[in-house]
């Protein structure tokens, strides 16, 4: 009977959502406690679209709700219950692990594993800005059927939403295959 599903969070959003309970925390709060906690190596820009994809998929699955916080259209995000019913299994950002990655190990002494280095650090980019453009294609969609009026306006946004996602899945498919290349290159 137990349907228990199996989210993957960032641990310290995680321990954000936990320790705020019943109350609104908005992305600014939300970055700004990534950032001073962990000392990110990474652009506003960058650590927004990662954070954003997160709460996104939180919020599809009802693990947390969203909600406007004041008249400034300044969202806040806050746990459900069903945040206590979920399984969670813990991962950390791309950003998080690329810092332990360059800390850890040595400055390769190859310039394939500098290749490759330097491209998985691309993809990662690429990855995330696909994710939010998606999120921002589907948006578009669902304004369609809340807002009929503005459908001239909203299908010029959708269309070019649609078309960086397209652009962006034939940059992540390339890089995908130059890694391939290089990695069985590398091997031989």
């Amino acid at each position: 009977m137990s349907n228990i599903k199996v989210i993957t969070i960032n641990p310290a959003i995680h321990n954000i959502f936990n320790e705020n309970k019943g109350s609104y925390v908005s992305i600014k709060e939300i970055k700004a406690r990534l950032v001073s906690e962990k000392n990110l190596q990474i652009s506003s820009g960058e650590l927004t679209k990662v954070v954003y994809r997160q709460l996104l998929r939180l919020v599809k699955n009802k693990i947390i709700e969203k909600q406007l916080l004041d008249e400034s259209r300044r969202l806040g995000y806050k746990k459900t219950k069903k945040f206590e019913q979920v399984e969670f299994k813990f991962k950390m950002f791309p950003c998080e692990s690329d810092i332990v990655e360059v800390k850890c190990k040595p400055e390769p002494n190859n310039k394939n594993e500098s290749v490759i280095k330097t491209l998985k650090i691309q993809l990662t980019q690429y990855e995330v800005d696909f994710q939010s453009s998606i999120a921002e294609s589907e948006e578009y969609k669902r304004l369609f059927t809340i807002a009929p009026e503005m459908k001239a306006i909203l299908k010029s946004h959708f269309l070019t939403a649609r078309n960086h996602s397209n652009q962006l899945l034939g940059k992540i498919t390339a890089v995908k295959n130059i890694i391939e290349k290089v990695e069985l290159s590398h091997q031989q």
